[in-house]
């Protein structure tokens, strides 16, 4: 069996050897910067280098951090995709506030996902119209969301976590919390009863392993080759992209006959005029004049990158938050203040859940911002130099055109100096901050009755969905993910959900997130056992 496997692995061996060499030849000249993972008289030591980086990305960042970024200095990080500039941490400020014309998060995204080959309408990236939908008209939504949203919760908890107040019922956690996540989500994204249609939802969810597969494979071979051999490589993005769309245009066309007939639906047909993302994203195209824009299948597919987009961040989040509290000491009682917690927060809106009391759940909200800052998915925040002349960072780092800068992250977050005992999972780190700035802690309230503004401002500063140059897994600056408030909200109303309806089997350890690449993964196979409560 090895020998019919060896001349596979040399020919894969030379085939990334050869990438690599085209993708090197390609890129700009780099500044004369120290090279991370190169040893000095090893024969071709930055091509090795490569791999070491590679293979172990996270001991790579946290190399650049210690020795270069937190020196204010800088230094290159290469792997197999590539090199990049890793700059000072104390350019963060000067690195959000560039303009697009100079840094692009846009290039970052297009050039690491492949968007130009892994959606079959690569314009949709291009031009994003469902992000300003999902920026304005979501987030406005939130309070009249989170009732649909806990209906479709509650329902999806039933199913895949179970009723049975008795016995012990061991699941994988990262594979359900994506179906309940899935659900949900979609539940604001193109309401019942599509939410619940399973075919659509293993489209969304192969969708977005399928990108992210795929870009991987495309990124190894020389840019030539990839609009040749991209047909091939993509053919389960094309799959789902048609089998969701083909499951979600009757009831797009459905809607958008109905505003050919009126803008007013509730006198029309005697209903309410659909509150979801997709009703939005069809009036928003209308808005926009362009025809093509008004395609079932441009709207179904602006759909389903939305889902790209949250399914399986929020799956990954609610999955580390749930080992980071189960592997927690019982005797610090984690679970039961959290209970307490929710129970207290539900019992005082009447049993009714409202976006006013899910923000009043500081440490709900607490330890989703320590599980997030603990397990950051990105090791860095990167950019691509679109200016022509390139540009140079403040500690005179030049950064020639196309070249990938970045600035670390997963290092910062873990940094003794900024998080005191940064590898000890402590919920309430956030919330007994918030709590000692002798603030009522009820986000409820309006601002303008609370008299000392930088107060409130460093109590704000503090909560999950905030990001700051320490904690940037929503990103940091204007770039920062424009659904952060919903999936915030989301999360903040799994965890709640989850500690006050079920028993869980508390475990000695914590199973190991797992690097792969530059990727930050929780464990995906994982089990753990959960009861029901009997309330």
């Amino acid at each position: 069996m090895l020998g019919y496997f060896s001349p596979l692995l040399l020919v894969g061996g030379i085939i990334i050897t050869v990438a690599i060499y085209y993708r090197q030849r390609s890129k700009p000249a780099l500044p004369d910067l120290p090279w991370l993972n190169t040893r000095d008289g090893e024969l071709f030591t930055r091509l090795r280098a490569r791999f070491r980086s590679t293979i172990d990305y996270k001991d790579a960042i946290y190399q650049a951090y210690e020795q270069y970024s937190k020196n204010d200095q800088s230094c290159i990080l290469p792997d197999i995709n590539g090199a990049e500039i890793i700059l000072p941490i104390s350019a963060m400020s000067w690195f959000i506030s560039q303009s697009d014309t100079v840094l692009s998060v846009d290039e970052m995204h297009r050039d690491t996902l492949q968007f130009d080959h892994t959606f079959v309408h690569p314009f949709i990236v291009e031009n994003p119209l469902h992000h300003e939908t999902v920026r304005t008209d979501l987030t406005r939504q939130l309070g009249s969301l989170t009732g649909p949203i806990m209906d479709e919760l509650s329902a999806s908890f039933d199913e895949y976590w179970g009723t049975d107040t008795e016995n012990w019922r061991e699941l994988c956690v990262f594979d359900s919390a994506m179906q309940i996540v899935a659900r949900t989500s979609n539940r604001a994204l193109i309401g019942l009863p599509w939410c619940r249609n399973q075919t659509l939802l293993d489209h969304a969810k192969g969708f977005a392993t399928a990108i992210a597969v795929s870009a991987a494979l495309l990124k190894q071979m020389p840019a030539l080759l990839r609009p040749i051999l991209s047909p091939l490589v993509t053919l389960p993005n094309k799959r789902h992209t048609r089998g969701f769309a083909r499951i979600l245009r009757p009831e797009i066309e459905r809607r958008q006959r109905l505003l050919d007939q009126t803008t007013d639906n509730e006198k029309m047909i005697g209903e309410k005029e659909p509150n979801d993302f997709l009703q939005w994203c069809i009036r928003r195209a209308r808005e926009s004049g362009i025809t093509v824009e008004n395609d079932p299948d441009i709207i179904a597919e602006r759909t389903l990158a939305v889902n790209f987009a949250a399914i399986h961040t929020s799956t990954m989040s609610i999955t580390n938050a749930v080992f980071d509290l189960v592997a927690s000491d019982p005797s610090l009682r984690y679970l039961e203040i959290l209970r307490n917690e929710a129970a207290s927060v539900v019992a005082s809106d009447n049993g009714i859940w409202t976006k006013q009391g899910i923000a009043r759940m500081l440490k709900i909200d607490s330890a989703l911002r320590e599980s997030s800052r603990m397990g950051s998915f990105v090791g860095a925040l990167a950019r691509v130099v679109v200016s022509p002349n390139g540009t140079t960072a403040p500690n005179g780092t030049f950064c020639p055109y196309g070249s990938m800068i970045s600035v670390p992250t997963t290092p910062v977050q873990n940094d003794p100096m900024l998080y005191p005992s940064p590898g000890t999972y402590q919920p309430f780190r956030f919330s007994s901050q918030r709590e000692a700035l002798h603030l009522e802690g009820n986000d409820s309230q309006d601002e303008g009755k609370v008299t000392n503004t930088e107060e409130y401002i460093k109590k704000a500063n503090l909560s999950f969905v905030s990001t700051s140059a320490s904690y940037h897994p929503f990103g940091h600056g204007r770039h920062a993910c424009p659904g952060r408030f919903f999936a915030a909200n989301e999360l903040k109303m799994l965890l709640a959900y989850m500690v006050l309806n079920y028993d869980f089997d508390m475990q000695p350890s914590r199973p190991n997130n797992v690097w792969m690449g530059r990727t930050h993964l929780p464990p995906m196979k994982a089990t753990i056992k959960v009861r029901r409560r009997a309330l």
